[in-house]
């Protein structure tokens, strides 16, 4: 019998004493859905100014306020989190994990250092901001984007839908689930959960909501998927010493060396990412025992979802030096 391990680890370590950059961020919260940080990000924008949603890399968002200079975003810290606006673990962030915008939709986050909220600096560019809408009050309306035009009709979409194979559906079920969408079973069946998805996705691009991705919908999702996984080179390895076989970013890790039960990848770029499979033997008592285990160390942080089956469990572990991902599971029904 034998329990298998694998847990995928990207670090990045902050200083709070030194910054590389004249300008930083407070990050006060990530979610591991797309959906559950728009949701978050436009309750933080309902209160606060300066907020800011970016892709975190890993599967995480982040919703951060800012940027700031080191000086004022220790004072934004303080107050708000005195204020109990902000959770207590929020910290600052050097901007480096940032990649895709998710927010502000339709216009570019600042880049430059703003003026901390209610100082006489804001005071003086809201009052500027509310000079340049008085003189444009007479300015004509502008008319709400289209919902422009598919590149199928419904009848088309479905016909080329049916052309799909099971695997084709499961993917995109996968990146569905990766947007924040879906939260089923990955079976490549389009049920009612797989059409509310393809309906939420739709709405979130401004397309007409029909619950069927036409083809080019369909390339675009997948695109925003695959987008994520440039550069890691991704590759099936079997590992004979642990009997896993796992998906590794050979782009980003290599194999350094065994240290039973351990294989031990390290990283070989600027991402200081590290891959571990473990493989022992053991039974359903020992896997949850491995479960609690593992959520002691300190690789795993203990923010995150977690996830614990009858066979097998999932653990993601987030905080300001590592994201982590964990997932183990019985092999061959024992």
């Amino acid at each position: 019998m034998r329990t298998v391990l694998s847990a995928l680890l990207f670090t990045s370590f902050i200083s709070s004493g030194a910054y590389a950059q004249e300008i930083v961020w407070v990050q006060v919260e990530a979610e591991p859905t797309l959906s559950g940080a728009q949701d978050r990000v436009r309750v933080y924008a309902g209160r606060l100014e300066n907020v800011n949603g970016y892709y975190l890399g890993s599967g995480w968002y982040g919703i951060a306020l800012g940027p700031y200079t080191p000086q004022d975003a220790e004072t934004v810290l303080r107050d708000l989190r005195n204020a109990g606006v902000i959770p207590q673990d929020s910290f600052i962030a050097d901007g480096s994990r940032f990649q895709q915008q998710f927010w502000p939709v339709g216009v570019g986050a600042p880049t430059t250092a703003q003026p901390i909220p209610g100082s006489d600096a804001a005071r003086d560019t809201a009052t500027a901001d509310q000079d340049a809408e008085v003189a444009d009050v007479i300015a004509p309306e502008v008319e709400p984007n289209p919902i422009p035009a598919p590149d199928e009709t419904l009848g088309e979409a479905r016909a080329s839908e049916a052309q799909l194979d099971r695997e084709a559906k499961q993917q995109l079920q996968i990146a569905l689930k990766w947007a924040g969408f879906y939260d089923a079973a990955i079976d490549g069946a389009f049920g009612r959960g797989t059409r509310a998805a393809m309906s939420a996705w739709q709405d979130s691009r401004n397309v007409e909501v029909t619950g069927v991705l036409t083809t080019q919908q369909r390339a675009d999702l997948l695109n925003d998927y695959n987008a994520v996984l440039d550069g890691m080179n991704l590759q099936t390895l079997r590992d004979d010493a642990t009997g896993i076989e796992i998906s590794i970013p050979t782009g980003v890790v290599e194999f350094a060396e065994y240290e039973p039960p351990f294989a031990r990848f390290d990283p070989i770029g600027d991402i200081d990412a590290r891959v571990l499979l473990i493989s022992q033997e053991g039974d359903q008592t020992r896997l949850f025992g491995l479960y609690e285990i593992l959520q002691t160390l300190a690789i795993i942080p203990a923010e995150g979802a977690r996830n614990r089956a009858d066979r097998a469990f999932e653990i993601n572990g987030m905080d300001n030096k590592i994201a982590s991902y964990t997932f183990a599971r019985l092999e061959n029904g024992q």
